[in-house]
């Protein structure tokens, strides 16, 4: 009479399968089924983690060039106060109001560049995700592979 106890697969990805025992066909194949599920489950969460981090990359590009506009706006605003005091004093006050304001204007480039080319950097494409899910699709292959012969 078949031993009827329930096969425990005990191997992790990467390693060989213990050596046959005596269990089916079917429960070897159910065996690599549940290691190729855990591998899936865990090839997702790296998924997650690498595109959370790429979006936090972006996400500081974009405080970057928010804070680019902020200062533009700042700016803006002393370029107006400038063209104010030209029309009203024709010299001296309104001179340091554009010195400021256009500081700031180049400020704001400055962050603005700085945010864009950091957006532009980064990829939520996750990498790392996609290289391991390759070797975890060879692994199960030569699983596959070695419970066929």
């Amino acid at each position: 009479m078949a031993d009827s106890r329930p096969i425990v697969n005990t191997s992790t990805p990467g390693t060989p399968p213990p050596p046959n025992d005596g269990g089916s066909l079917g429960d070897t194949v159910m065996g690599i089924i549940k290691d190729v599920q855990d591998v899936i489950r865990g090839e997702v969460q790296l998924a997650k983690t690498e595109i959370k981090e790429e979006a936090t990359q972006m996400g500081k590009g974009a405080g970057m060039i928010g804070a680019g506009v902020f200062f533009a706006l700042i700016g803006f605003i002393f370029l107006m106060l400038a063209l104010t005091y030209v029309l009203d004093q024709w010299l001296e006050m309104w001179l340091s109001a554009l010195i400021v304001g256009g500081a700031l204007v180049i400020i704001a480039a400055i962050l603005a560049m700085s945010g864009k080319k950091q957006i532009q950097s980064a990829s939520l494409k996750p990498e790392q995700t996609i290289d391991s899910l390759k070797e975890d699709q060879q692994w199960a292959s030569q699983q596959i592979k070695s419970v066929k012969k």
